[in-house]
């Protein structure tokens, strides 16, 4: 079944964007592509926030085998855990567009 909306047919199945459009599949090379860069993004993202934590903490990042207080490891997870998923969203969504809605 398809609703009419205006000259324009749209499928009851498809999913829409919020902006009205449908989205379009991402080419083999744009998946590749976004795989190469979200690595890419992950290690410099680590190699800054790692930079980073040395210039303002004047020590090592925290180790899973260090003796350091919990605050200070937690931190270390955190701030690793958001750069790092924040820089491989941002390179994917880049090369390849976002075939769906909110999650």
């Amino acid at each position: 079944m398809a609703f009419k909306i205006g000259k324009n047919k749209i499928d009851e199945d498809e999913d829409i964007q919020a902006d009205g459009s449908v989205p379009m599949k991402p080419t083999l090379a744009q998946t590749i592509g976004a795989t190469i860069a979200g690595v890419l993004a992950v290690k410099i993202a680590v190699y800054l926030v790692t930079t980073i934590w040395r210039l303002v903490t004047r020590e090592d990042p925290p180790q899973v085998d260090m003796d350091i207080s919990a605050g200070k490891k937690a931190a270390w997870i955190a701030l690793v855990g958001a750069a790092s998923g924040a820089a491989r969203q941002a390179a994917r969504d880049k090369i390849k567009p976002p075939t769906g809605g909110a999650a």
